[in-house]
């Protein structure tokens, strides 16, 4: 409270009660000086009449004038306690003690002036009732008084209850929103979303694809405001229109709990995005922001941007399938510049090939040391970047993660970013997949990363995903997989690097002799070329002992069977290995036994 205001309302209010009071000892006064007045008129006829008959009623005056006399003394004694009692009221409201006669001062001379003024104030004020303008108040001796506590509030004399029973009490609700959500359905006439009962208490909202409209994001905004247990809201898949965006705006301002927000293909839009603005602005716990394929343009990312900039809590954010193109140069170089806790940014799928936005955004990287992951994927590079490319890839010291995918590089274009990459120390991933670089660009970048060219690289993960090579980079694979095994090099394969595998030449053969040996028309010519190999002994013989053994045994084979079957298991120093030829035909036909001896029958 104002000292000084409370000081002028406390002179007010005295002053209003010393005129007051003054009125009151004037109408005292008055009333008695009009009573004393009418008493001495009565007592002056009589007084005449008592002449003229003076024998007759002396009697009667002197009784009449003790009564009168007695009736003005209780009527002043009257008179002075009450003017007694209102002094003491008024001393009390000022802080002010009655003046004793220690107090009084010594008797000073009146000059005619003097008296003048004396003369005029008591003729309007009695000797009974003292003004108070007779009294000396200074500042020091005033007390504050305040008039709060002087005249205290009376109770509530019921007036709360009956408004009460005029309007219902607001309810009260949990701090999940469950109940809260229902009853703004039900009064909004509503279809109620059944599973979001279960959601509220969870640390996720999943309502991707439900369709929602904006009154039904207006009453799940409200519900979430006092929530303390959802950290993330997906709305993945829901036409947002620009009021929806205001009710998002609304709770991101309110609540302090949400740090994952995903908003991708609800379209917003750039009215949508100028609504979010604020939020994304003020807000310091959301850390994921997802606005993927939300079509914000150019327009609205100059929004986004501006929000960015200022933003002391998003980490991550995702721009992808947005329509932007050069345009939008300043304003991606200003969120660059100026965001210093951004690690992530997803610009995949806008149309960022031209020399000006790339020019833009190396400028805005010059001054960013946060940003550690940088997505430009399906964006058309190409030749027209590679210049600027360079430039970022051999001067960034914070870019850890470089996403190029599914561009248009070239061979000739792999040249330059390879030799880039040997400069560069502090690039962790770097994704080229499913570009045109064919197998002259692949060998150039695999052999940038090799120990000899790049000794302080720290790259452990090149992506060539569907980008062919030679047999050249054989080397420089087997290279980097010696000295750094912990580099992972991803090709869609290599070129002619496989063996000529034909059929198996020994398994033909064994087929054939096991035929031939079976063939003839007469049962006892028929002979089981297992029993034969089974015979055989485990060294090497020359080739002639071979077609010995067969003829012995008996075998209806051709010559030319005979020959390949010596040829295919042929021993040094024009031999046949019948050990080896034993072994593999028991893994073809592991079944086969050696030949029971018949015993001679005895001639009788």
């Amino acid at each position: 409270m104002d000292l000084t205001q409370t000081l002028e309302d406390i002179e007010d209010a005295a002053e209003d009660l010393r005129y007051g009071e003054m009125d009151t000892w004037t109408e005292y006064e008055d009333e008695y000086e009009d009573e004393y007045e009418y008493d001495d008129f009565e007592v002056m006829e009589k007084e005449e009449k008592d002449i003229e008959i003076e024998s007759e009623v002396i009697d009667e005056t002197d009784i009449l004038t003790g009564y009168i006399t007695e009736f003005e003394a209780r009527k002043t004694r009257e008179l002075a306690a009450k003017a007694e009692e209102k002094r003491k009221h008024l001393r009390h409201l000022i802080g002010v003690k009655k003046k004793t006669d220690d107090d009084a001062s010594e008797e000073t001379p009146i000059t005619p002036e003097d008296e003048v003024t004396v003369s005029d104030r008591v003729s309007t004020e009695s000797s009974v009732h003292p003004c108070l303008r007779e009294i000396d108040i200074s500042d020091s001796q005033l007390k504050i008084v305040n008039p709060y506590t002087v005249y205290q509030v009376p109770d509530d004399p019921g007036l709360s209850p009956a408004f009460l029973l005029l309007r219902e009490r607001p309810p009260i609700y949990s701090a999940n929103g469950v109940q809260k959500f229902y009853d703004i359905v039900k009064r909004s006439g509503l279809r109620p979303i059944g599973s979001l009962r279960n959601m509220l208490v969870s640390d996720q909202v999943n309502l991707r694809h439900y369709g929602l409209e904006s009154p039904v994001i207006r009453a799940i905004c409200e519900a979430l405001a006092d929530n303390t247990y959802v950290r993330t809201v997906d709305l993945k898949g829901n036409k947002l229109s620009p009021d929806a965006c205001r009710h998002l705006n609304n709770l991101l301002l309110k609540n302090n709990m949400i740090t994952s927000l995903s908003l991708s293909g609800c379209q917003i839009g750039a009215n949508g995005a100028s609504r979010l603005c604020d939020a994304i602005s003020m807000n310091a716990t959301l850390k994921m922001l997802d606005l993927s394929s939300c079509y914000i343009g150019n327009e609205g990312f100059e929004y986004i941007a501006f929000a960015l900039s200022d933003n002391q809590g998003l980490e991550s954010v995702n721009l992808s399938d947005n329509r932007l193109d050069e345009t939008c140069s300043e304003n991606l170089q200003d969120l660059l510049s100026h965001s210093e806790i951004l690690t992530h940014l997803d610009l995949s799928w806008n149309s960022l090939y031209s020399a000006k936005i790339w020019k833009a955004l190396i400028n805005g990287l010059k001054k960013n040391e946060t940003l550690h992951s940088l997505n430009l994927s399906w964006n058309a590079l190409g030749t027209e970047c590679v210049p600027h490319l360079y430039k970022l890839l051999s001067r960034s010291r914070s870019i850890e993660k470089l996403d190029l995918s599914w561009n248009r590089f070239t061979g000739d274009n792999a040249v330059p970013i390879a030799a880039a990459l040997t400069k560069n120390s502090t690039l962790q991933e770097l994704h080229l997949g499913n570009n045109p670089l064919r197998a002259q660009g692949a060998l150039a970048l695999v052999r940038a990363i090799t120990p000899h060219l790049s000794p302080g690289s720290t790259l452990y993960l090149l992506d060539l995903e569907n980008v062919w090579a030679n047999k050249d980079v054989l080397q420089e694979l087997e290279e980097i997989e010696k000295h750094k095994p912990w580099v992972v090099v991803k090709l869609g394969g290599i070129l002619s690097n496989y063996p000529l595998v034909g059929p198996n030449v020994r398994r033909i053969l064994l087929k054939r002799a096991n035929y031939e040996a079976m063939q003839p028309k007469r049962k006892r010519q028929r002979r089981n070329f297992g029993h034969f190999v089974m015979s055989l002994k485990d060294k090497r013989i020359p080739r002639a002992r071979f077609v010995q053994l067969v003829q012995n045994f008996k075998l209806k084979l051709s010559t030319s069977l005979v020959n390949e079957i010596m040829n295919a298991f042929e021993g040094p120093k024009d031999t046949v290995d019948q050990r080896l030829l034993k072994s593999f035909y028991l893994e073809e036909y592991p079944q086969t036994t050696v030949p029971l001896k018949l015993k001679k029958k005895k001639k009788i």
